[in-house]
């Protein structure tokens, strides 16, 4: 099943994405400026790309029948990431910013995870760290800007531009995949694991995400599911009025 309309979707992510942004950050009320996910530039509506989180090369090998029932958005989740060339240390990189560097460095990897047995896999740091820019993108489709506000979301978002090797600060367990062969084929019975693609649960301190058939952890340093207290439940000392 085809997808129609991708300038209208980049249009509706962009004001979706940009009422968050401003809930959060005032400042953007007055700016028609998004703050790219991952490299946290501020950067126009034409600097962006829609991107398909699971990549597109990764939902080609699904199986025929998956691909007739279930549109290819859905079965990739979508989100925004900008294409403004990247500097890195000084240095321009070549390619189309954010969306490039996810492209080059960790579809590859994403695709041979998602499409075979574990049994037929060399799996390497790339492959780790692919699916952990992928499940960042997902908690951000989730809990928009909540998460790259948060101190692990800077973490996560450091770890995006490292896809050889993870950082220290980066827990042990949240390097481990825990992993099963892919489901083969459509039925109602399988319907959920195909038409979205992301499970998202938060408990003791940390973001647990399946993505198919693979199941990881990631830092939690703000939990996105409580609301921000707006109103203050007592007055700083400063402003009471002296008796």
């Amino acid at each position: 099943m085809t997808d129609i309309d991708l300038p209208g979707v980049k249009e509706m992510l962009w004001y979706k994405m940009h009422a968050d942004l401003k809930s959060l950050v005032p400042w953007f009320a007055d700016y028609e400026l998004l703050l790219c996910p991952t490299c946290f530039r501020p950067v126009k509506f034409d600097e962006f790309s829609l991107e398909h989180i699971i990549p597109k090369q990764a939902l080609a090998d699904d199986p025929k029948d998956v691909r007739e029932a279930v549109t290819r958005n859905q079965r990739s989740g979508l989100t925004l990431l900008c294409r403004r060339p990247l500097i890195l240390k000084g240095k321009p990189i070549n390619g189309n910013g954010c969306n490039s560097w996810k492209g080059h460095f960790f579809d590859a990897a994403a695709r041979e995870l998602l499409n075979s047995p574990p049994s037929n896999i060399d799996f390497t740091l790339r492959h780790q760290v692919s699916m952990f820019a992928i499940g960042y993108l997902a908690l951000f489709r989730k809990y928009g800007y909540r998460v790259p506000l948060s101190s692990s979301g800077l973490l996560m978002r450091k770890q995006f531009f490292s896809p050889n090797v993870f950082l220290k600060e980066i827990p042990g367990r949240c390097q481990m995949i825990l992993s099963a062969p892919p489901l083969a084929g459509f039925n109602n019975q399988k319907k959920a694991y195909w038409d979205e693609p992301f499970k998202i649960n938060i408990e003791r301190g940390a973001e647990f995400v399946v993505i198919r058939s693979m199941s990881f952890c990631f830092p939690l340093s703000d939990d996105p599911t409580i609301p921000i207290a707006r109103i203050l439940p007592y007055v700083p000392p400063r402003y009471k009025i002296p008796p």
